[in-house]
């Protein structure tokens, strides 16, 4: 990483979740979410609506890792997408905004991992039974 990169990035931490939210956005990831999606979803609870280029700044990801997070927000049912009109010339940009409240994402992430959860503990205990008969 290059010393502009760093200090961008450095930069924009200022603009990133504070502590709590930061360490909402650890949590999740540690649950298995995705970081850029974790990140994106965080950021629009803090600081409300925002076009692509915005998340960019605010999450530190790239444009793509925006596209996915935006993508998988949407089938959940998580994000809304508004459209803004160009200035002058070229196309019409897209904002976007959380649609639900932040909780009712946390919510489906961490019933997913406790169903992964329970998969697992069954596929142990049946594991352990088939062990038994050996």
């Amino acid at each position: 990483m290059g010393e502009a990169e760093g200090t961008e990035g450095a930069d924009s931490l200022s603009d990133q979740p504070a502590n709590h939210e930061r360490s909402i956005v650890e949590a999740l990831i540690g649950l298995g979410t995705p970081p850029h999606v974790a990140k994106v979803m965080m950021c629009l609870h803090v600081h409300g609506a925002a076009s692509s280029k915005i998340l960019q700044e605010r999450c530190d990801i790239r444009q793509p890792e925006v596209s996915m997070a935006i993508q998988e927000l949407r089938k959940r049912s998580l994000v809304e997408i508004n459209h803004s009109e160009a200035k002058g010339r070229g196309r019409p940009s897209h904002i976007y905004d959380l649609s639900e409240p932040v909780a009712s994402g946390i919510g489906q992430f961490v019933s997913e991992t406790e169903q992964r959860i329970q998969a697992l503990q069954k596929g142990i205990s049946n594991l352990k039974h088939l062990t038994q008969e050996l």
